[in-house]
């Protein structure tokens, strides 16, 4: 009876969407989910989709609109992510963290040798950990999983498909597509999950300096602020945790 409810949410909500999908074996382990993945991803170059894993809650069919007043606000988002200067939303972000207190104008970066020996002493992670749909406890894939084939070219606009923005001090939709599309071009980097509050990344590119890696960890600080305040603590552990890493988490609490 439960899994027909999972099985239940999930097609509903491809349903709404017109989109096909695998639903994923909560037993699974997370190199075979990974390995259906990447599988996925090569089959999507020809036949036209690109896959993403996603956490069926409750939340996306009560929030969900029918499809007709779905597709009209996915490709209002879609059309306007393209309006938005990401140099310039940066800027006015930090504006907001700097007149909150959560960030220095100029803020300096520490002189610790710890800190300064990680960068050049790690070796890069290629791990692909899917934190946001694996339970940390059990290990287990969560409920209510479903890879879907989203029928697009371009991985950043996945979070349009699903509406996704806006809440909890999270960029709106269009907002969030601009940055992803930023980050594309810089890293590849693809957006490989997606939940009702967090979005999860894999890169086929990385920072490969201790310089980069900590621009790096104020721009996603300035995306999501549970970064550093609820998962790194400060902005340094944040910089570690992106240098020469395959994987981004954001989550907003």
């Amino acid at each position: 009876m439960k899994e027909r409810k999972i099985l239940e949410n999930i097609d509903l909500l491809a349903e709404k969407i017109k989109c096909d999908y695998e639903k994923i074996s909560e037993d699974s382990e997370i190199t075979e989910v990974a390995e259906r993945y990447f599988e996925l991803l090569e089959e999507g170059k020809k036949q036209g989709f690109i896959p993403v894993f996603v956490e069926v809650k409750d939340y996306f069919n009560e929030e969900f609109p029918d499809f007709e007043e779905y597709e009209r606000a996915r490709d209002e988002i879609l059309e306007n992510y393209k309006k938005i200067d990401c140099n310039q939303w940066f800027k006015e972000r930090k504006q907001e963290y700097v007149e909150n207190e959560y960030l220095n104008e100029e803020y300096e970066f520490s002189d610790d040798s710890d800190y300064l020996d990680y960068f050049k002493n790690f070796n890069e992670d290629e791990t692909f950990y899917l934190n946001s749909i694996f339970d940390g406890e059990t290990g287990k894939v969560r409920e209510n999983i479903g890879l879907f084939k989203i029928p697009v070219d371009k991985a950043y606009e996945i979070p349009g498909w699903f509406l996704f923005g806006g809440f909890n001090e999270c960029p709106l939709p269009e907002e969030i597509i601009a940055i992803s599309k930023y980050w594309y071009e810089k890293y590849d980097a693809r957006i490989a999950a997606i939940t009702d509050s967090e979005i999860e990344f894999y890169l086929e590119k990385f920072p490969e300096t201790q310089e980069e890696a900590e621009k790096l960890a104020v721009e996603q600080f300035l995306v999501s602020e549970d970064l550093v305040f609820q998962i790194y603590d400060e902005l340094e552990e944040l910089s570690k945790g992106l240098y020469k890493s395959r994987n981004w988490y954001f989550w907003w609490d």
